[in-house]
């Protein structure tokens, strides 16, 4: 926009009847100059969450494990950019979500919850580390922290989705962290 056709605007907004619009206009720009970091903060981290929800929704589908999620991404995203509190709180409470949000919550549960949150939460101690590395580690980590409860069950069928999840877990969040991790990782921290 010229500077002329500004020039021309301001007589509408000065008029008595554009005032509370020109007010608003102004007090909006000071709260985003002052608190827009805020706000950018706010929508990442909702939108990383979303990202981890949304990616298990097909549990509600398909009775398989949900090795297929992006959960643990946006779990490590979390913790790398706003530190190892709030990536271990977004870790459990998206983990939390995903299973209400899908209907999948079980007794093992109690597994997921701090799996994720020590994902997010060690993940923000490795900012420098290579992305891929660094997903393919907290994968694992995850893993380690998160399966043992399937493994101590007698169930073959438990065993098998324990193994299961791992050899697709794992390599999937390999792939992803290879495709998108530094994108995303640029975009967040």
């Amino acid at each position: 926009m010229k500077l002329g056709k500004i020039a021309r605007s301001l007589p509408f907004l000065l008029e008595k009847r554009n005032r509370p619009l020109a007010l608003g206009f102004v007090a909006g720009l000071v709260l985003l100059l002052f608190f827009g970091h805020y706000l950018k903060d706010l929508v990442v981290l909702a939108l990383l969450a979303a990202i981890g929800i949304l990616s298990t929704i097909y549990k509600r589908y398909m009775r398989v494990p949900p090795a297929v999620e992006l959960i643990t991404f946006s779990t490590v995203m979390a913790g790398l950019a706003y530190g190892p509190v709030a990536g271990a709180v977004f870790g459990a409470v998206v983990t939390v979500l995903a299973e209400v949000f899908n209907s999948g919550i079980d007794a093992f549960i109690i597994g997921y919850i701090p799996a994720r949150a020590i994902v997010g939460f060690t993940s923000a101690f490795f900012p420098t580390t290579d992305i891929v590395t660094l997903g393919l580690l907290m994968s694992i980590l995850y893993n380690a922290v998160a399966q043992p409860l399937y493994a101590l069950q007698s169930d073959a069928e438990l065993r098998f989705k324990l193994i299961a999840f791992v050899l697709i877990n794992v390599p999937f969040n390999f792939i992803i962290f290879s495709l998108l991790g530094e994108i995303v990782k640029g975009i967040v921290v």
